[in-house]
């Protein structure tokens, strides 16, 4: 599966609601909000291997470094997104982190797919689209960074 259409069918899954289906006592299911937890950024894609001088590196070679920064900035928004999450005051704040982070993530995908669109149909694109992801990934940390931090203080 490509990045671009693991990220969206990620993208769907995340989307999804945060009702469950309970059955009680043999009745019909009722709809129950499920527990309230940080949200988590799983990507489905493969990635490639970095390697070779970044002065010479296929465009395969370059998609992957750009997939390994994901990766590593996705565990830091990750962590940060859960410490962000125990310092809300309650369920409502919760929820609109929530809601926040999953706009983040729609934006993210659509501004980088947008980004790529310039070479769309070329091996350019992937490394675009994975690169942008990386940088708007770096500034959400810092962003979150900012917000724990400010939590922290006023909070």
């Amino acid at each position: 599966m490509s990045f671009r259409a693991g990220l969206a069918a990620a993208l769907a899954f995340a989307a999804a609601g945060a009702s469950v289906a309970v059955a009680q006592g043999g009745g019909a299911p009722v709809a129950r909000r499920a527990q309230l937890a940080p949200p988590v950024i799983r990507e489905s894609f493969t990635p490639l291997p970095c390697s070779g001088r970044p002065s010479a590196r296929s465009t395969l070679q370059e998609e992957g470094c750009a997939e390994q920064r994901i990766l590593a900035t996705d565990a830091q928004i990750n962590a940060l997104a859960k410490s962000i999450f125990s310092l809300l005051a309650d369920d409502a704040a919760r929820r609109r982190f929530i809601a926040a982070h999953h706009a983040w993530l729609l934006y993210r995908h659509a501004d980088c797919l947008s980004r790529s669109d310039l070479f769309e149909g070329g091996t350019l694109a992937g490394v675009i689209d994975a690169q942008c992801t990386a940088d708007r990934n770096a500034q959400r940390v810092r962003d979150l960074r900012t917000f724990a931090s400010d939590l922290r203080r006023h909070g």
